[in-house]
């Protein structure tokens, strides 16, 4: 039995190797570099945002990008109940991305992020709620520019 299942998980093990798999944020494989960066808006979301982007600054990098980077939260009700109570909402992150090479080229990005929920009485638990959706939010978007800076 244990012999069966060695050979079934050497297999795997042989498929996966050889489909050329590579982690997608592994720095080893990073073709560039962020020389400097500005962020604007919603203090909390920077922070975040600062934090992940940090691991991307001062890399051995042909390609070298100077970020600004507007952060924003929306928050809008999506459906009213009958009585005209707010029933479910849309909270939103939005970043406005600045890029500007080595060679003074400037491309502008903007990374859009939503999720929907329903109200509740219990606003301490809303806005605990509307936190943690910020934070996985913009967590996306991070990893959305870097995907997009190793693509440009």
């Amino acid at each position: 039995m244990k012999k069966i299942i060695f050979i079934k998980f050497f297999i795997l093990l042989i498929f996966v190797k050889g489909c050329g798999y590579t982690p997608i944020f592994s720095n080893k494989n990073i073709n560039f570099t962020i020389v400097g960066l500005e962020l604007t808006g919603n203090n909390k979301l920077n922070k975040i945002l600062n934090n992940k982007l940090n691991a991307y600054k001062n890399l051995n990098s042909e390609k070298k990008y100077y970020l600004k980077i507007n952060t924003d939260i929306n928050k809008k009700i999506s459906s009213k109940d009958s009585k005209g109570n707010a029933k479910t909402f849309e909270f939103t992150v939005i970043t406005n991305t600045n890029i500007q090479d080595e060679k003074g080229n400037i491309r502008e990005k903007l990374f859009i992020k939503s999720v929907n929920y329903n109200n509740s009485n219990n606003k301490f638990e809303l806005k605990k709620y509307e936190n943690q959706s910020s934070e996985i939010l913009i967590n996306k978007i991070s990893e959305e520019i870097i995907i997009y800076l190793q693509t440009i």
